[in-house]
């Protein structure tokens, strides 16, 4: 494994970690029905970014980095927040929640969540020269 990438060692296998268990949940998403279309294209780019995320950490290119922004801002911050939109659309214009409750709970949690990431992403990370 490569853990030259990050100043922390513990930080690139939490890092790791979250990005593992990641893929394991999109993958387990990508096969539950959804009922719209721009879910099911969500779920499809989640999971292939998370994929992508998850190979950075054993390959070594000038893209690392990069790809490992994408993961933060995409996966843990955008798609949270397109779903918390969704969900306040869905209720403000139509009068009905689509959504479980819990969902908007767990999507400020990731919101959250990444955002930590984010600074303990920036605080540990090794540019390259």
């Amino acid at each position: 494994m490569r853990t030259e990438l990050f100043r922390n060692k513990i930080f690139f296998y939490i890092f790791l970690f979250i990005v593992g268990i990641d893929v394991a949940a999109s993958l387990i998403q990508i096969s539950r029905p959804a009922g719209s279309i721009g879910i099911i294209i969500f779920k499809i780019l989640k999971l292939l970014v998370c994929l992508l995320a998850f190979v950075m950490f054993f390959i070594k290119t000038k893209l690392n980095h990069p790809v490992f922004k994408i993961y933060i801002y995409f996966v843990g911050l955008l798609f949270p927040i397109f779903l918390l939109f969704y969900g306040l659309k869905e209720f403000i214009m139509y009068g009905i929640s689509v959504l479980r409750i819990e969902t908007y709970f767990e999507s400020g949690f990731a919101v959250l969540f990444a955002f930590v990431l984010l600074i303990f992403y920036n605080k540990f990370k090794i540019e390259a020269s």
